[in-house]
């Protein structure tokens, strides 16, 4: 960098990765004085723009106005729609909590529908034949069927399946304690018939050490995943009980559960048992080499160290059109506390960690009050539905998000040299006009901070008057003027350095921060090699 004093310029170009290190090194701006940052070192309750802008995450809504069996823990949550015979359908959010199983009529008003379970055991929902199909990994544990109206033991003499899924017309299921690695399948277009008929099995590399842990259809074929010890990949092929055919896949590597299988793109994620998150696509090509995983940036210094390893099988996945969330037992716990994003739209994918949003699991639903908009639904610890993609960036009980993100250190290309920092400023979309609270971190010294006003209007009122999803005295605005503005900070003392650490902050009630860019203004010094 030039000696004299020099504005830098910093964008986005990469996402929470927790194994690439502090900083980088000899990265000096370019021609225009930009820099772009290859990567977070945290990317806390924020989802990215496409122009790689970290955004606080949406907030979250209640739908069930009080706590389901005292508060417990929901297990498993399910969108199920009946299209009927005359054409007209329903929908069902039916949820798994304690020891029974509830569902609403679309309306946020939960019903018993079912009991007589063990609470704390992984329940799989799958849907066939306009029936919901429910299963729990408890040995012996029938299967049932609800069409709406009656639940009941699914029919047919089916196995004792932990979870199940069509393909190709038939129901397919597995996970069957005293048959481990038998994947059995019903009759065609029949979900209960599971003797005679064009029903049978097939067994996937029986006393191998592992038990089918996962199932899924992708491109006419049927996936089928081993684990969790030494793991194993498997295609069934043929369309039908006369040509079915088994290829092994990989082995090495398999699946840890079905709730953590998703589908994004035209390729299938899942979790393995050392916390990494793979693809089918990279597993087939570099086999169990973990450095191909989806996950590569967080494998080490996060998900092999911090998650709750022999938990595995409670995590959950989903993906929407961008973005696939996994939710993760983490740190000792034995329930599943954190969700992590990964934002497909890039590549490699971008991560962020969501740690306010420590739901036990989740499922895309359609949202009827929000134009049938598809949502993720939170099943939460405390007997609560949530409802996410909520405008206002909070969570129920006026709860703030804690919107994080921290830049690696910088050096600017000269490691020798000392730089001063002068003044700090953001290019940013003002929702709000709420203080964004800006730290630097200068070598090994103790962070410095100050805070800089988003300066956001609201065309209803604005934060003097009447501000649209607050609550009263608070300046966290969700409805602001459509602008892209620059909002400059004095640094004062902000000292020299010979790298420096940027980070942004902001846990206000309702705040939405849009972060495009920022910019440093930097003068170079003199040349420095003492300790």
């Amino acid at each position: 960098m030039a000696s004299g004093l020099a504005p830098i310029t910093h964008r986005f170009t990469g996402g929470w990765a927790t194994d690439f290190g502090p900083g980088v090194t000899g990265l000096a701006p370019d021609d225009r004085g930009h820099v772009a940052i290859p990567f977070l070192t945290n990317a806390e309750d924020c989802l990215f723009e496409l122009d790689g802008a970290p955004r606080t995450a949406p907030g979250t809504t209640r739908l069930n106005s009080a706590a389901l069996e005292s508060g417990a823990r929901i297990k498993g949550i399910f969108d199920y729609w009946r299209m009927g015979t005359a054409g007209s359908p329903s929908q069902r959010r039916v949820i798994q909590i304690g020891t029974k199983v509830y569902a609403d009529s679309g309306n946020g008003t939960f019903s018993e529908i079912a009991s007589g379970f063990t609470a704390g055991q992984v329940p799989h929902f799958a849907l066939f034949d306009d029936l919901l199909i429910f299963a729990t990994d408890r040995p012996t544990e029938t299967a049932y069927s609800w069409d709406g109206t009656t639940w009941q033991a699914l029919g047919g003499s089916s196995p004792p399946f932990a979870f199940s899924t069509k393909h190709h017309n038939y129901h397919f299921a597995a996970g069957v304690a005293s048959n481990p690695s038998v994947l059995y399948y019903s009759s065609q277009l029949d979900p209960e018939t599971w003797t005679g008929g064009t029903s049978g099995s097939i067994s996937i590399n029986p006393n191998d050490g592992d038990m089918i842990t996962g199932i899924v259809s992708h491109r006419n074929e049927l996936i089928v995943f081993k684990g969790p010890y030494k793991g194993s990949i498997h295609r069934i092929t043929g369309t039908s009980n006369s040509t079915w055919a088994r290829v092994q896949l990989v082995e090495g590597v398999g699946a840890v559960w079905q709730n953590s299988i998703f589908k994004y793109r035209d390729d299938i994620g899942f979790l393995w048992s050392d916390g990494t998150i793979r693809s089918l696509a990279a597993t087939e090509k570099f086999g169990d080499y973990a450095e191909g995983s989806l996950s590569v940036a967080i494998n080490t210094n996060y998900l092999k160290r911090r998650v709750t390893h022999n938990r595995l099988r409670h995590a959950n996945a989903v993906s929407d059109d961008s973005r696939a969330y996994i939710q993760l037992p983490v740190d000792g716990s034995t329930e599943n506390n954190v969700t992590l994003a990964m934002d497909f739209r890039f590549d490699p994918p971008r991560w962020s960690k969501l740690p306010s949003f420590n739901r036990s699991c989740m499922c895309l639903a359609i949202d009827s009050n929000a134009s049938n908009r598809q949502q993720v639904f939170f099943g939460g610890s405390d007997g609560f539905v949530e409802i996410w993609g909520q405008e206002a960036r909070s969570l129920p009980g006026s709860t703030a998000l804690a919107y994080l993100v921290t830049t690696p250190y910088f050096d600017y290309g000269d490691f020798g040299d000392m730089h001063t920092l002068h003044q700090i400023a953001m290019e940013l979309m003002p929702r709000n006009n709420s203080n964004v609270t800006v730290r630097w971190r200068r070598d090994g010294a103790t962070a410095q901070s100050m805070t800089i006003a988003q300066g956001g209007s609201d065309p209803l009122g604005g934060t003097t008057g009447f501000t649209l999803g607050n609550a009263a005295g608070t300046t966290g605005s969700t409805l602001a003027d459509d602008r892209f503005v620059g909002r400059f900070g004095q640094t004062e003392e902000g000292g020299e350095f010979r790298s420096i650490q940027y980070e942004f902050a902001g846990a206000i009630l309702n705040m939405q921060v849009e972060l495009h860019s920022f910019q440093a203004l930097i003068s170079r010094g003199h040349p420095s090699r003492e300790n």
